[in-house]
């Protein structure tokens, strides 16, 4: 009952944004999918506010549907779909954390947890701006964390992942990820299928998809906000924290090391802690290194949190971390600080570190998580005749026995469930 209540209150307040919200993202994504085949995707801006489509054409295609319906009657179903993908992002990081729960388990959490989830700064922006990071962050998810078959046969891993890649580009980094950590046919999978639906609409609409990976892919001016709080990329965290006093050589050198580093810890996570684990730092990695990564694109903070709550290789006092991180996002402490107008750029010492607070907590995660295994490889190292292991239990701690069939299991940070 709980669970059920927790998932209406939930479709409620999406209805309700639907209905009342004027979602300028949704709107852009409306204009790309009225003018993909026109010719002049690129060109065509909105009357107000004045923001253009900035997206791959592909991501044109998805909203092609709801050009049958008006604004407001399109902004409640993609509401009750955003809805539907949280629940299924929720279920996936409840699954990928522990594999030994029931099913019917793992749909009860989900529910219960929605709400909760919806409230947490970046998914409440998604769903005001209409935005599809819920639908992106699934599909990597999904893809990289289970197995899927449809009429018998298995979905190659990698094939929704690449999808991802074709509608936004940051899952991208998800490519040398899979490649480093030995996934070479998930990786080719993701590539090609990236490659084909960019080839697709190549020929489908050739001038728009030409014009985007020559020209408008590499002009970021078009989509601005460098110095704005809302983008908590480690670039604008750099020209904020200069007071836009910072040359582009020294940011691209520092940005450039930082994602080769947090790659590699990504890389070193998914070898000895956990396939979750894994991906969830190559996802920080792409949201730190890209050039723009707006506050609603950290929607993957939910399957972090649900990490540091229930994961078997969570680290010590995960729940506390659990804990700190939803409030924080809950609390949306970026937007506590004065901002707009370049004002960012005029932020005190302490201005500074709540402003970028979301940038400084996806480096934490990537340092914490460095410090973390570097600790258990040499309490493992220190430990006779206990073998390292590439999966979620290779950890100094020792594992009870947990039936498939208990439930959830709500124990120390020792406890374990059979992967």
């Amino acid at each position: 009952m709980v669970g059920l209540a927790s998932l209406t209150i939930t479709l409620a307040k999406a209805i309700k944004i639907g209905a009342t919200f004027h979602e300028v993202d949704f709107a852009v994504y409306l204009l790309g999918a009225r003018h993909v085949f026109a010719g002049n995707l690129y060109t065509t801006w909105l009357a107000f506010p004045r923001k253009s489509f900035t997206y791959p054409p592909v991501a044109a295609l998805v909203f092609i549907p709801f050009t049958a319906l008006s604004r407001v009657p399109g902004q409640i179903l993609w509401a009750l779909i955003s809805t539907t993908l949280l629940v299924g992002l929720l279920f996936c990081s409840l699954r990928a954390a522990r594999p030994g729960w029931r099913r019917s388990d793992l749909i009860l959490w989900s529910f219960l947890l929605s709400y909760p989830a919806m409230i947490l700064n970046p998914v409440a922006q998604t769903f005001a701006f209409g935005q599809i990071n819920l639908l992106v962050a699934l599909l990597v998810l999904a893809d990289l964390t289970g197995t899927y078959t449809l009429r018998g046969h298995s979905l190659p891993r990698g094939l929704m992942t690449g999808i991802a890649a074709a509608l936004k580009l940051t899952p991208l980094v998800f490519v040398p990820f899979l490649f480093a950590t030995k996934q070479t046919k998930a990786a080719r999978v993701a590539l090609t299928t990236f490659l084909a639906c960019e080839v697709t609409m190549l020929v489908a609409a050739p001038s728009e998809s030409w014009s985007y990976w020559t020209k408008y892919v590499f002009d970021t001016q078009r989509v601005g906000g460098v110095v704005y709080i809302a983008n908590q990329s480690l670039r604008s965290m750099i020209v904020r924290f200069g007071h836009g006093h910072v040359s582009e050589t020294l940011i691209g050198l520092v940005v450039l090391l930082a994602g080769i580093t947090a790659l590699a810890v990504a890389v070193w996570a998914y070898q000895s802690s956990s396939t979750l684990l894994g991906v969830l730092l190559c996802a920080t990695t792409g949201l730190i290194v890209s050039p723009v990564t707006w506050a609603h694109h950290l929607v993957w903070v939910v399957p972090v949190v649900v990490w540091l709550a229930l994961a078997p290789d969570r680290p010590a006092f995960g729940r506390v971390w659990a804990g700190l991180a939803a409030l924080w996002f809950w609390y949306g402490a970026i937007w506590r600080v004065p901002y707009g107008v370049g004002r960012e750029l005029h932020d005190t010492a302490a201005q500074l570190v709540v402003g970028n607070s979301y940038s400084i907590a996806m480096i934490l995660f990537v340092v914490g998580t460095a410090v973390m295994l570097m600790l258990r490889r040499g309490r493992r190292d220190g430990t006779e005749g206990r073998p390292g292991t590439r999966d979620a239990h290779a950890w100094a701690e020792p594992i009870p026995e947990i039936s498939a069939d208990a439930g959830p299991v709500f124990g120390g940070s020792g406890s374990r469930v059979p992967g």
